[in-house]
């Protein structure tokens, strides 16, 4: 479900993107509401735009799933997008999975993913995931995991510009 979602927000976005560039000098806003979710897309008189969607709906077990997305674009050329599932289960279990990317109009980046899973005796595990470069080539890749029976583990590596492996700032 996670990869559909993806390719809902990209989609989004592409969305968005090209109804900013097709409406430049005016600006304007769509909203759509349905029985088990909502949409809506807008744009700036400045090049600015946007898009988001969210929905939930119950599961054959009788749980529930809900999904949401979404994308924006800023008037000096910044992007981002992000997307999530969330799923829980009659039993108490639930999963949660989550991500977003940005980029600057300068060509700093970032994207970051994670996933909580609580179970049904209520132990949860949750892990995330974060890259960034900067326009110059620095970069920063951390990875913080949790589990509530033996705590929080965090792992970090940056370079410089040039690659060196260099300290992290706290």
């Amino acid at each position: 479900m996670m990869k559909i979602l993806t390719a809902a927000t990209f989609a989004l976005a592409t969305v968005s993107i090209a109804f900013a560039g097709a409406a430049e000098a005016r600006e304007g806003r769509v909203k759509a509401r349905g029985s088990n979710g909502v949409v809506a897309a807008g744009a700036g008189p400045n090049g600015g735009a946007y898009g988001r969607a969210a929905g939930c709906t119950g599961t054959e077990t009788g749980g529930a799933a809900c999904a949401s997305g979404g994308a924006v674009k800023g008037p000096n050329g910044g992007l981002a997008g992000r997307a999530s599932t969330t799923t829980v289960n009659p039993d108490g279990s639930a999963k949660r999975q989550g991500g977003f990317a940005a980029q600057s109009a300068a060509g700093d980046s970032v994207v970051s993913s994670g996933t909580t899973t609580r179970n049904a005796d209520g132990t949860v595990n949750a892990s995330r995931s974060t890259d960034a470069q900067r326009a110059d080539g620095a970069t920063y890749q951390g990875q913080t995991t949790y589990d509530s029976t033996t705590g929080v583990t965090r792992t970090t590596t940056c370079t410089d510009p040039n690659g060196v492996v260099v300290p992290c700032p706290r």
